[in-house]
């Protein structure tokens, strides 16, 4: 499994590897925003023009995760915000 961050004015996080068979648990995923993702955007967009969003993972929208994000990104769109199965709002599900 790969975890990508596409932003969309075209810049990419390099991405993320997990290792085969890894199961990605709230603590994997918080572990990966804490020390891999937001250290990039930070660097990225260090004025914080940014909204940080992602899908319905059960990782994504646990509430270790919600409340770091909230607590952390700029700007971010929490659980409720996303629009379920939206094919649209998930590209990378869909074209990668």
């Amino acid at each position: 499994m790969v975890l990508g961050v596409v932003a969309s004015d075209g810049k990419k996080m390099p991405p993320f590897f997990f290792k085969a068979g890894e199961k990605i648990c709230k603590e994997t995923y918080y572990n990966i925003l804490r020390y891999t993702v937001l250290p990039w955007l930070k660097a990225i967009y260090p004025e914080g023009n940014y909204v940080w969003t992602q899908d319905g993972a059960p990782s994504h929208t646990s509430d270790l995760c919600q409340k770091f994000c909230s607590a952390n990104m700029a700007h971010f769109w929490p659980k409720d915000m996303w629009p379920s199965s939206s094919p649209d709002l998930n590209p990378l599900d869909f074209a990668v």
